[in-house]
């Protein structure tokens, strides 16, 4: 599968001929998906130098790029008080199927996700959380005892983002880095918590679901913010979780932790029931999220610190 954003990119802007612009959302649909607009406009004011880049602009006619205004005027494209006029864009690009192909990748793998333990015994937990500096990925992988939650193994790699932040296309960003820290791991873990969706996604595919299928590892979605699905109201279940359906059937549990106002979401990444992947989130926890997550963020947070 090529994950050439760059270069699926590059192919939508060369369609844009001179004394033309195009909308950062007309380039989102040629890739693809209209949720990645954001990206495109991020992706082009961060490498001013995309070949074409001048030529983009935002859905109120403002170009991206601060300096294109000089470029645009050399090529005709006349700017009034600081925005391209309707009848010079170019608003219908020839799809690349860039995202397209992922998410029937992803629609593909997710019929490879098994929801059942197989005889699970948990006693080694691990949490992996990626943060940023603008392009620079910090992955921090956290490694605990089961029973006392104890610290055993912190794995910390660092390297270059070369997938941008795209939603429901969060493992083709993260994915490299998460594998790197955790075939770092001396032990392998008996589940390993994401911080992020697993079947709680468009796709039934969220990147807990993709790292624990290309790892064949238990695995497991936590999320702090809802992206399908409808929450239904609380059972007097013992866990004091709220069940949370998506296309008709419960994919995860909302479930507000100790010292947390606002639920986080769990769901099934690989190798693991929904209650099962729901008892491991709430036997990891102390306070406001489970201790491998908790950790690897807060590592993480001082690896930038201390850069700066």
């Amino acid at each position: 599968m090529d994950l050439d954003f760059s270069k699926a990119l590059q192919r939508c802007l060369d369609q844009v001929e001179p004394g033309r612009v195009t909308t950062c959302g007309a380039v989102a649909q040629a890739l693809g998906d209209v949720r990645a607009s954001r990206a495109v406009a991020s992706w082009i004011a961060t490498r001013p130098d995309t070949s074409g880049g001048h030529r983009v602009v935002r859905a109120d006619g403002r170009p991206i790029l601060a300096s294109a205004s000089r470029e645009l005027s050399r090529e005709g494209t006349r700017l009034f008080r600081g925005r391209v006029s309707a009848d010079q864009l170019t608003d219908l690009l020839e799809p690349t199927r860039f995202l397209t192909a992922l998410r029937e990748e992803q629609q593909k793998l997710s019929e490879r996700v098994i929801e059942q333990d197989g005889g699970l015994q948990v006693e080694r937990v691990a949490g992996v959380d990626a943060g940023y500096d603008g392009n620079t990925m910090h992955i921090v992988a956290v490694s605990i005892d089961a029973k006392d939650l104890a610290l055993t193994e912190i794995i910390a790699v660092k390297r270059q983002a070369e997938f941008p932040y795209i939603p429901t296309y969060l493992a083709y960003r993260e994915f490299p880095g998460i594998e790197a820290a955790v075939r770092r791991l001396k032990r392998r873990p008996d589940v390993l918590l994401i911080d992020g969706h697993g079947r709680l996604h468009p796709a039934l595919f969220g990147v807990a679901c993709y790292v624990g299928v290309r790892l064949d590892l238990p695995t497991v979605g936590v999320a702090k913010h809802p992206l399908v699905g409808r929450v239904r109201p609380r059972t007097r279940s013992p866990s004091r979780a709220s069940p949370v359906e998506f296309r008709g059937q419960v994919r995860g549990y909302a479930w507000t932790p100790p010292g947390r106002e606002r639920p986080i979401y769990v769901s099934i990444g690989h190798r693991i029931s929904l209650e099962r992947a729901l008892e491991v989130v709430r036997g990891s926890t102390l306070r406001g999220y489970p201790e491998p997550l908790r950790l690897a963020d807060r590592i993480g947070r001082e690896m930038k610190r201390n850069k700066e």
